[in-house]
């Protein structure tokens, strides 16, 4: 099968239309169609319905293109893999990582100790952990900065990176010097989504009942950033890790809850069989080896 089809194909369904993709392609759009109808008669399938505006995937066009976007991903790894290896700490490195890898500059201070001198290709992908276990199958990543390692098996190495204490952070005109279970059981509070980390939430709320109180959540959102804007506002108290007390604003209080020894954790996560030196020295620059 012709990657340039299945690229055509990846494109088309981006854009849900020929034109677009087309330009994008830098083709002509009666060769692309031409292209998609070619696909579909080596496959024997229809990818898309077609209406006069816009061109939808079909249930067997999404199972495809989920096979075929990491296929894609690895295709463009290997050629700037194969292009730099002749030099060593060259070529293209992809990291997946959770927020708190920013936030405690764990990531950031990594990707400079490697330094940017080595003609090094770094992209990162913002994920959760899951997704990058998924990503790191599938070869469309090399490293995963994540806070649930995967269970123990023989395709991956993984290591604890950061430990970190968790911090109260509350509206600065509700502040509680010296919080006790019983000031905070009950407390608006605001949390992540649940179903963007389902497991992070019951280890929250287990943490919370064993400590001796219950939070209400009355809000969900994305982040801890998002988090403190609303601590900000007034709308609750929230959880954040210890690193990010640098960029508080001044009318949020912190305090800490020795009571409550709630705290983050970070493992990074890679291939067994990983043997590219641009790999192994970003995992050196982790205190890896």
């Amino acid at each position: 099968m012709d990657i340039k089809l299945l690229r055509s194909f990846a494109t088309v369904a981006l854009f849900e239309h020929v034109g677009q993709a087309a330009e994008r392609l830098h083709i002509s759009q009666s060769p692309l169609s031409r292209q998609i109808q070619q696909l579909e008669s080596e496959l024997g399938i229809t990818l898309f319905h077609r209406d006069k505006k816009r061109l939808r995937l079909t249930e067997e066009g999404r199972k495809f293109l989920n096979e075929v976007t990491p296929f894609l991903q690895h295709h463009d790894r290997l050629k700037d893999y194969g292009r730099h290896l002749s030099h060593d700490y060259a070529g293209r490195l992809d990291i997946g990582y959770v927020e708190a890898a920013l936030h405690s500059r764990l990531l950031p201070e990594a990707i400079a100790q490697l330094g940017m001198g080595h003609e090094a290709d770094i992209r990162l992908h913002a994920m959760r952990s899951k997704q990058q276990i998924e990503h790191l199958k599938e070869r469309a990543i090399d490293l995963a900065l994540l806070h649930t390692p995967p269970e123990a098996n023989g395709m991956f190495c993984q290591e604890k990176v950061l430990t970190e204490h968790l911090l109260l952070a509350m509206p600065k005109e509700r502040r509680l010097a010296a919080p006790s279970p019983d000031d905070l059981n009950g407390q608006s509070w605001i949390a992540d989504q649940e179903n963007l980390n389902p497991t992070a939430r019951a280890r929250l709320l287990a943490a919370c009942q064993k400590g001796g109180f219950r939070p209400n959540i009355c809000l969900e959102v994305n982040g801890p950033l998002a988090a403190l804007a609303c601590v900000e506002a007034g709308l609750g108290f929230t959880f954040i890790q210890k690193s990010l007390a640098r960029i508080v604003p001044d009318n949020v209080a912190l305090v800490s809850l020795p009571w409550l020894p709630l705290e983050i954790t970070l493992f990074a996560v890679w291939r067994k069989e990983e043997t590219r030196p641009l790999t192994k020295r970003f995992l050196a620059t982790l205190g890896l080896h």
